[in-house]
């Protein structure tokens, strides 16, 4: 078994299904794909905010150690789709595409956050029992609280943890796709 961290550890996560997804996302932004400057900034400035919220929470996250209820936890139970979200919305922004959008929200919405959530709600429960179902009942999944939950977490966020949940890897991805769509934008 190759151990986290290292090169062949990466090369473990890269499957059939990551590849296909790669390619899949590569031609449908060749092929739908219609960047312009006007649509490009404010895209990219979605973008940005969803990158940036997905790296405020992959650093608070604990995974399978602690409830994680600090940073946007405090707030919603799940910043990193939202996060996926906001960067769905600006991606097609920029991409200037209504089928990119409606693609990506339907793979979103239909695949993704079902299956996820299933999972993870399960493995929670395993894990934190009462205080998950807690947290679950007060905070909502997408819409933000005004005002954080009441038993926030203490967690500080930390680069070192960003790293462990793999969110640079996500925000390399993020920034390629970005200029894919910057080189259509000035070809």
């Amino acid at each position: 078994m190759a151990v986290k961290g290292t090169i062949s550890y990466r090369f473990t996560k890269v499957t059939a299904k990551m590849m296909a997804a790669v390619l899949v996302t590569g031609a449908t932004l060749f092929t739908f794909a219609r960047p312009e400057t006007a649509w490009f900034i404010p895209g990219a400035i979605i973008t940005f905010f969803g990158e940036a919220l997905r790296i405020w929470a992959a650093g608070h996250l604990r995974k399978n150690k602690q409830l994680t209820t600090s940073g946007p936890y405090a707030y919603v139970k799940n910043p990193l789709y939202l996060g996926t979200f906001l960067i769905t919305l600006g991606g097609s922004v920029m991409a200037k595409s209504v089928f990119i959008m409606l693609a990506g929200f339907a793979w979103l919405i239909l695949y993704y956050v079902p299956y996820k959530k299933k999972q993870e709600s399960r493995k929670l429960h395993e894990c934190f029992g009462d205080a998950w179902v807690e947290y679950d009942k007060v905070v909502p999944d997408y819409l933000p609280l005004r005002t954080p939950y009441a038993r926030k977490g203490t967690n500080g966020w930390s680069f070192a943890v960003v790293k462990e949940n793999s969110e640079h890897e996500t925000a390399a991805g993020v920034v390629l796709g970005s200029l894919v769509l910057l080189y259509m934008l000035i070809r």
